[in-house]
């Protein structure tokens, strides 16, 4: 009736029915989710937002369905009410499968409607209503959209999709034809893909397209490796190859030219920086890196040490040039130490909330970063203490020098400096000596140091050790191939080598501490 006062559930808050004579609504009385029926999963609106993984939209129609509030829904996923509302209203994206898992269990999404990766890792649907839904890969000619990140732009790689017409050898065939030989000849980055469906989920198996024109040349038809299937890892190396390459590419010759000055002006001097303000992030980043690389190296006589270092790498993104970046990995040969031992080593600060909004392809790009350094005897050190981020990178001879170069989240251009300065030369100190001493990664061998790096950046063990070794016997060049001159991935075949080797050895040595207790 008019101006009777609305009643809502004690427990829940939800809008109480005028049938109700209670206090509680019927779910809260039952002490149970509500019965949703099947026509609601199967709703096209539903289907498209689920596959999405837009879960505000999803959690918006199921409310409406339900007649739950925020707070009703909030106590089935174990959250805050603020949550729910920040998820409805996009101020806030659920791009971890850990946390996908756990709403979809919460809200009963049949498991089937759930995409392998994130809305912001796939292509929009066409016609979609402005639901954003997104597909990996479909059948024939497409694209595959790599989303933009803090510094990358958005990255669009043509696709053409095929079934496969045979698999064995731990290969893919396909057979050829004219889309596939036009597509092979393609002088842009494109990918060939297979798919083929193993327990009714259709799997994707994919290739830079010309290296699949090569490796048919030498044993016709297109064989495309098992190890290329796509998934969180192989998706990750195209997304920041793709990325880079697409950067640094567009800027070519501007960037060619800055990178013969001397680095003395292309820090700025007296004049300012002179690198030109319409290189995109990805070439400021590259140049960047490779001005402190240089700026580093050059200090080694002053130094007069093995130096312990602070870097400030947080996501994937910004540890992906570590594992493409050419000049990234000379300089961590150069710098590397002939044998591990306690005072060389790398700190990162990267702390938990970083690791919580982080898709799982960055994470992977920062473990395997990680690992690299790891391969050339340089011990990492994990910390997630919030004071120390903005600290400055740095390489430190406790007790002599300390060369600072920083480029990461640098305001403006690349900063360096060497100091002898006894509070500085302390507060580094500090800040490894913290690092050290409370590292999230803490262990005794570099097997042990990855084990806890992943479980910290929420990766499966298990999945990296099977899915690195697949890619190092079969290698990533054809996955993913440059096609700039200043990129290269070396350094990531080393990285999967080395995840394969010191995981499974770590594996091993756990099972035979427990069958030995």
């Amino acid at each position: 009736m008019a101006g009777q006062a609305e009643r809502r559930c004690s427990v829940c808050r939800a809008k109480l029915s005028r049938f109700n004579a209670g206090t509680q609504c019927g779910p809260c009385q039952r002490g149970m989710t509500p019965t949703v029926a099947p026509e609601f999963w199967a709703d096209p609106v539903v289907e498209s937002a689920i596959n999405a993984w837009d879960l505000g939209v999803v959690v918006q129609l199921f409310r409406k369905h339900t007649g739950l509030s925020q707070t009703a829904v909030a106590r089935l996923v174990n959250i805050d009410q603020a949550e729910v509302s920040r998820l409805e209203r996009g101020r806030k994206k659920i791009r971890d499968r850990r946390q996908f898992a756990q709403w979809s269990e919460a809200l009963g999404i049949p498991g089937e409607l759930v995409s392998p990766l994130p809305a912001a890792d796939r292509p929009p649907l066409p016609n979609m209503g402005g639901i954003g839904g997104h597909l990996m890969l479909q059948d024939g000619v497409g694209q595959m959209l790599m989303p933009a990140g803090r510094n990358l732009s958005l990255t669009v790689i043509p696709a053409l999709a095929e079934p496969a017409a045979s698999f064995h050898d731990n290969t893919l065939w396909l057979a050829p034809n004219r889309d596939t030989e036009a597509w092979s000849r393609m002088p842009l980055r494109a990918l060939l893909a297979a798919h083929r469906t193993v327990e009714g989920r259709r799997r994707f198996f994919v290739m830079d397209s010309r290296e699949a024109a090569r490796s048919s040349a030498k044993r016709p038809p297109l064989a495309i490796p098992s190890a290329y299937e796509l998934d969180e890892l192989t998706y990750g190396i195209l997304w920041a190859v793709a990325g880079y390459d697409s950067a640094v590419l567009g800027d070519d010759t501007e960037l060619q030219e800055t990178l013969l000055l001397p680095p003395q002006r292309v820090l700025g001097g007296d004049g300012g920086p002179v690198a030109p303000a319409s290189l995109t992030d990805g070439s400021q980043m590259l140049l960047g890196s490779q001005t402190c690389a240089e700026f580093i190296l050059n200090q080694r006589d002053e130094l007069a040490g093995e130096p312990v270092f602070w870097t400030r790498e947080q996501r994937g993104e910004e540890a992906a040039t570590w594992l493409i970046f050419k000049h990234k990995h000379r300089y961590l040969q150069e710098t590397a130490p002939r044998r591990a031992h306690n005072g060389v080593g790398r700190a990162f600060c990267i702390p938990r909330q970083e690791v919580a909004v982080s898709p799982t392809h960055e994470r992977v790009l920062l473990f395997l970063a990680i690992a690299l350094m790891e391969s050339y005897n340089v011990t990492t050190w994990l910390t997630d203490e919030l004071d120390l981020q903005q600290t400055e990178g740095f390489a430190l001879v406790p007790g002599h020098r300390a060369a600072i170069a920083t480029w990461v989240r640098a305001d403006s251009h690349p900063q360096t400096a060497l100091t002898a300065g006894a509070h500085t030369l302390r507060t580094f100190a500090d800040v490894i000596g913290h690092a050290q001493a409370h590292a999230i990664n803490a262990g005794a061998s570099p097997g042990q140091r990855l084990a806890a790096t992943a479980d910290y950046l929420g990766l499966d063990r298990a999945w990296l050790a099977r899915r690195c070794a697949q890619l190092a016997a079969e290698g990533v060049t054809a996955l993913a191939r440059p096609r700039s001159r200043h990129l290269s991935l070396d350094a990531l075949n080393v990285a999967c080598t080395y995840v394969a080797t010191e995981l499974r050895s770590e594996a091993e040595s756990g099972a035979l501490h427990e069958v030995t207790r």
